[in-house]
């Protein structure tokens, strides 16, 4: 009997080690960046309210009260989008079909999508996804007017810090696209014809 209980309890013995072996080596398959990177977005998921400038020109006009989450994926989701500040992009203003069409466009979310992922000591930093789109409608059907949202020449475009959970995001729109789905064709809207840069801050809530 007591021979029986010693057998037993080495097989339980090497079936816990086996466990922890091979759990630990599938933690070890992971590279080491891979995982400061997850656990970088995971610091900076979360609910976010803040402000958003936009920039054209020497001008520049603030839209408070700006809420946006980031998950698990990725996904950054402006909640209340000011896309009428895209206007500011034609300079023909009034003059321009595309103006009217965009000074009427109402809040709705905007989904930016994070890219790469560089963790510091004590912030994120971060980039985003050059590619947006929406769709309006007009008095001639619905389009879905593309952009690209382009960075200053810089290597990592936002950022995260750690110590007051503040978020920063900056990206330009350089670029508006009118694609007429029953055509199948894309048009550039060359009365686009300046960058608006968009400048996002806020903390969690």
């Amino acid at each position: 009997m007591k021979r029986n209980m010693k057998l037993i309890t080495m097989v339980i013995c090497a079936l816990v080690i086996a466990l922890f072996t091979t759990s630990c080596s599938k933690d070890n398959d992971i590279p080491d960046a891979e995982k400061n990177a997850i656990q970088a977005l995971n610091n900076i998921v979360g609910n976010y309210k803040g402000n958003l400038a936009a920039t054209y020109g020497t001008t520049t006009i603030i839209s408070p009260g700006i809420n946006w989450t980031v998950d698990k994926n990725s996904t950054i989701t402006i909640n209340n989008f000011p896309y009428q500040m895209l206007a500011n992009g034609v300079s023909k203003n009034t003059a321009s079909s595309l103006y009217t069409t965009l000074i009427n466009e109402k809040q709705r979310p905007l989904k930016l999508y994070i890219t790469t992922i560089h963790p510091q000591d004590s912030k994120v930093l971060f980039n985003l996804s050059s590619n947006f789109s929406f769709e309006v409608t007009t008095t001639s059907g619905t389009y879905e007017l593309s952009g690209l949202f382009t960075f200053k020449n810089q290597p990592f475009s936002s950022s995260y810090t750690m110590n007051n959970s503040e978020m920063q995001l900056q990206f330009t729109a350089n670029k508006l696209v009118k694609v007429d789905k029953a055509h199948a064709t894309a048009i550039i809207q060359e009365d686009f014809d300046t960058p608006v840069n968009f400048y996002l801050t806020g903390n969690k809530v």
